[in-house]
This record gives structure tokens, C-alpha cells and sequence, in this order.
């Protein structure tokens, strides 16, 4: 069983910029230094597909998730995206919570209003865990609304300095 959750992020860049940095190496590595306090790192990256080490500090998680995780998460995340498509593209991603019953993944829709670039996540969170897990999926949610908005301002300050 998995839990739905959808969240809106919007950030204040054209999407051809927005487009440009999901699609630029030097950005994910801004990304993995920035969105924990303990870095990351970028596995692999090509043109649309950027594969992701993060590690996520127990203090992001939801409470009734640390009490059954002893030490920071390690995340292998798979983020690919498509062209751009006029005023539009869509992005995707995998998680895999290494050592742990955890896993997300989503569809992003990228649409571009002027100056402005909204990005609707429609995210899927499993948590295998017999009895528990449909309880603390929607708090892993939560937890998810809390990390794309890090990162959707990340990328505000990234193309303002960059691009």
C-alpha cells in the first residue's frame, strides 16, 4: 500500500532558467552541498537524468519515524527531466531510502507563467512497515512539501547567481 500526497512549489524564474538548471551538473551539485546540513553527492548525471546521494538528517523526519531510525537516512534519488515543451516539461524521480522500509517517488508538471515557474509534485510514499506504515506515510509527506520547498528556493538563488 502507498499514500498520495501533492504539493505546489513556485519559484520566481522563467522556466527556460528553471529548465536550464535541473539540466546543468553544476547545479545538483549546489543542490546535494545545500539541502542538508551533511553534503551529498552526484553519482552520475547526464543531460536529463541526475543521479543523487543525499543524506538526510533524523531531524527532517516526521517524529513518529525517529523513534525507529537511529542515524541520518542515506538516499540514492533519480531525477530526470524532460525537454522543454513550450511553457511546460514534466520531471520525475525515484528515492530509495537505503536500510529502511521507505521509498518515494513522483511526477513533477514544470509550467512557466512569465517570470514565474510552478512546480506540481504528485508524490507516492510506501512505507513497508506491517500495521505502521499507512499511518506514517502522510507524515513522510508532509516531510517531502518541507524538502521540495528547500529546494525550490535553492534553485531561486542558484539561477539568480548562475544564470
Amino acid at each position: 500500500m502507498s499514500t498520495r500526497s501533492e504539493n505546489t512549489v513556485t519559484i520566481n524564474q522563467p522556466i527556460e532558467k528553471v529548465h536550464e538548471a535541473l539540466r546543468t551538473e553544476a547545479y545538483w551539485e549546489y543542490v546535494v552541498a545545500n539541502l542538508s546540513p551533511d553534503p551529498g553527492q552526484v553519482h552520475d548525471f547526464t543531460n536529463d537524468t541526475a543521479i543523487l546521494y543525499e543524506i538526510l538528517p533524523t531531524t527532517l523526519l516526521p517524529e513518529a519515524v525517529r523513534a525507529m531510525v537511529s542515524q541520518d537516512l542515506k538516499v540514492k534519488r533519480v531525477f530526470t527531466t524532460s525537454d522543454l515543451d513550450g511553457n511546460a516539461a514534466d520531471a520525475n524521480y525515484t528515492a530509495d531510502v537505503k536500510g529502511t522500509p521507505v521509498d518515494f517517488k513522483g511526477e513533477i508538471k514544470l509550467t512557466g507563467e512569465g517570470e514565474t515557474t510552478i512546480l506540481a509534485y504528485t508524490n507516492e510514499i510506501s512505507v513497508n512497515i506491517p500495521m505502521m506504515g499507512a499511518a506514517i506515510e502522510p507524515k513522510v509527506g508532509e516531510a517531502l512539501e518541507e524538502l521540495f520547498n528547500n529546494e525550490g528556493a535553492l534553485t531561486d538563488k542558484w539561477i539568480t547567481d548562475n544564470l
